[in-house]
């Protein structure tokens, strides 16, 4: 008996997650993407989504569930395509049961960012398919096909992206800039694609680098600009910390110019770093007008640079430096040679007054007898006798012609960026001559001739970045104090910021009795505390007193001059 079996074909049903009811029709989206802003890719992204969308409505077993795009987005990074996201994102809700694309590319170049989108859309029944290669997602043995093919297109988008890099590097060595002026303070760019100044702009740069080297602090510098209104590059009146110290150290403002600051290390994330000897960089004097002389800005970055190297050590000039008390960070026991800290007595009275303590009485009163003093009263007496060392005219031009005639001694800021770059090149020599040794008939003596001598010259090198170090401190220094003398004297004598850069340290020799050292080594405070003991055997210059009507106390002084030897 002959059997009769009738195959019956499978009905598709596409089941809503949302209401649980069986729907007949599929519904299918699309996604179309271009990587750039070029005219005839934007037509093709126009065509694409008016073809698919029209064929996805014209077609009876299908309901349209959305036309998603980008627009200018690269391939190989998935986080960046909003209308990728928004896409799935929906199939993860159930809205889409079916996703129609051109090309594997036009989906994704990252071979992993491919497969992963797959997988999940294959777990949760959502078919993606391309045009151009004419397969689907449904079937599972296509898998490997999609490897090879995603990672020929990841392949393509790394030559795209070396490409890329190697129209810049020719462009940069060329001395083509690179770069939009739309949100950069200061400079426009004409049709030739030159810098060409913003006078209203340029105001507000010049006014930032002033202020700076009349002493205010970037974050202090970036509170009162926003105060006072003004405008960044963006046209806000918001300003940040960072945002100061960028314009400060932009080269373009002294007319230079340097190209490939930054770098792009991976191409498939885009993630770009500081070009800290990754790639070649291009410098370029007097590329165009300056808004900022070149003197004003080498003084600003040497300014800057010693700022730093002050912040990144735990010392005692970082703690004078980062004090907001004038005085704070300033005053030490002449006898047990430890800070005098601050400490306010009768707290929560009306009696209440800050008072300068030696940190040792604070913690071991049998260890230091050295008395406490009021802290407004050394203020008030050390103001009055800067008053007296500056008050005639004759006193101020000398001042002044020994502090610029200092100054103009030092240039650390040009001369330590060439030392760095030199010690760079002797530590790469080293390391090429020691993997030389292999592969060269050198003898030992030979070898080890040339490489004590490059090592040589490595620990010199070191020995000089170091030594120029202190210049720069010492220069920052020379330049608070004539900066803080120059508003000490134009505010009438009132100025308090005066205090920490006139006086390089100040020592309690008892009651009420304060020795004050004029620093003319501009040394940092650590250094000075280093030599309290020669210091205070030097003769004072000047011995005097001063009667504080405030409080009816005495304050007996001396001034030493401290040169160093």
């Amino acid at each position: 008996m002959n059997t009769y079996v009738e195959v019956i074909e499978p009905k598709i049903q596409y089941k809503d997650e949302k209401t649980n009811e069986i729907n007949v029709k599929r519904k299918v989206a699309a996604y179309a993407r271009v990587s750039t802003d070029e005219t005839d890719q934007l037509n093709s992204y126009q065509v694409q989504i008016k073809e698919f969308t029209e064929r996805i409505k014209n077609n009876p077993e299908w309901e349209f569930a959305g036309m998603f795009s980008d627009e200018g987005i690269t391939g190989t990074n998935m986080k960046k395509r909003i209308g990728m996201q928004k896409m799935l994102d929906a199939a993860r809700n159930g809205d889409i049961d079916m996703i129609i694309t051109k090309s594997i590319s036009r989906l994704a170049r990252n071979t992993v960012d491919m497969l992963t989108v797959i997988k999940e859309m294959r777990e949760i029944k959502v078919e993606i398919y391309f045009e151009k290669e004419n397969i689907s997602s449904a079937d599972p043995k296509i898998d490997f096909i999609l490897t090879i093919m995603s990672s020929i297109a990841q392949e393509e988008s790394r030559n795209i992206s070396e490409n890329t890099k190697w129209g810049f590097q020719k462009r940069f060595a060329q001395g083509q800039l690179m770069m939009t002026t739309t949100h950069f303070l200061g400079y426009d760019k004409d049709d030739e694609g030159q810098l060409i100044i913003n006078q209203e702009q340029a105001i507000t740069v010049k006014y930032i680098f002033n202020q700076y080297l009349n002493g205010m602090g970037i974050s202090k510098l970036a509170k009162h600009l926003t105060e006072k209104g003004y405008k960044n590059g963006r046209g806000v009146v918001v300003w940040y910390a960072d945002t100061v110290k960028d314009i400060l150290r932009n080269e373009k403002y002294a007319g230079d110019l340097m190209l490939q600051k930054t770098v792009t290390v991976d191409y498939l994330s885009h993630k770009t770093i500081a070009n800290d000897g990754h790639a070649t960089k291009y410098y370029i004097k007097d590329n165009h007008d300056a808004i900022i002389d070149r003197e004003t800005f080498d003084i600003v970055q040497t300014m800057i640079h010693a700022r730093d190297i002050i912040l990144a050590n735990d010392n005692k000039e970082r703690f004078k430096h980062l004090a907001q008390k004038p005085i704070k960070g300033l005053v030490y026991c002449s006898r047990c040679k430890r800070m005098y800290r601050s400490k306010m007595h009768n707290s929560g009275t009306t009696f209440k007054k800050s008072m300068l303590k030696c940190h040792t009485d604070r913690n071991n009163p049998h260890n230091c007898d050295n008395p406490s003093i009021h802290e407004p009263l050394v203020e008030r007496a050390t103001l009055h006798l800067i008053k007296e060392l500056t008050k005639t005219e004759e006193m101020q031009q000398s001042l002044f012609a020994f502090m610029e005639k200092s100054l103009e001694q030092i240039n650390s800021h040009e001369p330590l960026k060439k030392l760095k770059e030199k010690s760079i090149d002797l530590a790469n020599e080293l390391k090429k001559h020691v993997r030389s040794k292999i592969r060269s008939g050198m003898s030992d003596e030979e070898y080890d001739r040339i490489y004590i001598e490059i090592e040589g010259e490595l620990e010199q090198c070191e020995i000089d970045i170091v030594n120029l170090r202190n210049e720069i401190n010492r220069e920052l220094l020379t330049r608070r104090r004539l900066y803080a003398l120059t508003n000490f004297i134009e505010s009438n004598y009132e100025d308090k910021r005066i205090i920490k850069s006139f006086f390089g340290m100040i020592l309690v020799d008892g009651k009420n009795h304060l020795k004050y050292i004029l620093d003319d080594t501009f040394s940092i405070i650590d250094d000075l505390h280093e030599k309290i003991d020669i210091i205070k055997k030097c003769k004072p210059f000047l011995k005097g007193k001063y009667y504080d009507e405030a409080t009816s106390n005495t304050v007996t002084y001396e001034v030493i001059k401290y040169e160093g030897h």
